[in-house]
């Protein structure tokens, strides 16, 4: 229970954030601070944001919608862009990434949408046991996946979760009068697990320039739904797409397909994606390398296959990572020599002294990191 209101908890922060920039600031270790500052409110701390459970809403069968209220740390977030949140199970902390669900302004509610994964430790946690009144650790917002600029006609492809970072993007159009053309494909097995399909069929009635399409992999007999997984036919309708800005976000599958898909029709004047599943090996990526981790001082036989990340862990080594599908760059790390491909777009890299990101990251020929 807090023994201070969280009006004046949330004055004080920025008292608090001047307070690191002065001569006083190398008095202060922010973990003592924070546990004994937490005894009187789960917000008061140093820089950690820690965020309020306003309320918790079904969205579809297996997505719950939940709304946060930040302390005034929180910095905001931009359409697209996403957060590390962190729940402690079992005296265990797991961090999780997820893509807020609309733009916030400093010190604004924040929502996001968790869908339960089978056997999903955090998922499923935050399904069946947070509650109303809870309170998350959440990191600040990054990333640049987002509407650069609007062009004649902007698409949009989600599928499955895949939705949350774009509603974001079309709530922003929305409020800024939603003049551009505009459509949405969105795939999903079944409309009744779809999240958000009421509002977005709600929001796009609204506005004359804008399209929903709906496409279902798995339910049939719904009006005006295309079946079946994205193929060039889904999007024949479109017309010439050189002047589209493209904008996807879906599983690691998915994101393939669109990417083949625009490219048997021409290919669109910009094309932003983003997924939220690592990429897929197949046995031919399976060749003999060589990893030599410098810093380790160790060399070790590796392949092709797994990403640089996983092979790294297999050799004892623990490099810092976090979502592991290339979107939070925790796992951002130095190739001193080697050529590597990067999984989410197929493109080799020879460069020497170059970042880059383990998790979706895998060697072709042998490799050196500094690790």
């Amino acid at each position: 229970m807090a023994l201070l209101p969280t009006s004046l908890v949330n004055f004080a922060l920025p008292a608090l954030t001047a307070l690191q920039r002065s001569p006083l600031a190398g008095f202060l270790r922010e973990s003592v601070f924070d546990y004994y500052a937490g005894w009187f409110h789960p917000q008061l701390t140093l820089k950690r944001v820690f965020a309020r459970v306003l309320a918790k809403q079904a969205q579809g069968r297996d997505t719950v919608a939940i709304t946060l209220a930040p302390s005034a740390h929180w910095l905001g977030a931009l359409a697209g862009q996403h957060l590390p949140l962190t729940v402690e199970i079992n005296g265990v902390r797991h961090t999780r990434y997820y893509s807020p669900c609309a733009a916030t302004r400093r010190k604004g509610l924040l929502e996001i949408a968790v869908k339960r994964s089978e056997g999903g430790l955090v998922s499923n946690w935050l399904h069946d046991q947070l509650k109303v009144g809870d309170y998350l650790e959440l990191g600040q917002a990054d990333g640049d996946f987002g509407l650069k600029s609007v062009g004649q006609h902007q698409l949009f492809l989600a599928a499955g979760s895949g939705i949350t970072p774009i509603l974001a993007m079309l709530r922003s159009l929305q409020q800024q009068g939603g003049g551009a053309e505009v459509t949405l494909f969105y795939y999903g097995r079944d409309a009744r697990d779809m999240a958000y399909l009421p509002e977005l069929e709600a929001m796009f009635s609204r506005m004359p320039r804008w399209r929903l399409q709906l496409a279902l992999t798995g339910q049939t007999g719904r009006d005006g739904a295309l079946q079946g997984r994205l193929c060039p036919a889904h999007l024949s309708s479109l017309g010439e797409l050189s002047q589209t800005e493209a904008i996807a976000c879906g599983s690691f599958g998915f994101i393939q397909t669109v990417r083949d898909t625009l490219t048997a029709l021409g290919g669109v004047a910009s094309l932003q994606v983003e997924a939220f599943t690592p990429p897929v090996f197949t046995q031919s990526d399976s060749q003999p390398v060589t990893l030599r981790y410098a810093r380790a001082q160790q060399s070790k036989a590796g392949t092709g296959a797994p990403t640089l990340l996983a092979q790294a862990e297999a050799h004892g080594l623990k490099p810092a990572s976090g979502c592991r599908m290339g979107i939070c760059n925790t796992c951002t790390c130095k190739k001193i020599s080697g050529v590597v491909r990067d999984l989410q777009t197929g493109q080799l890299s020879a460069s020497p002294n170059e970042s880059i990101r383990l998790c979706i990251t895998a060697p072709v020929g042998d490799v050196t990191l500094d690790l």
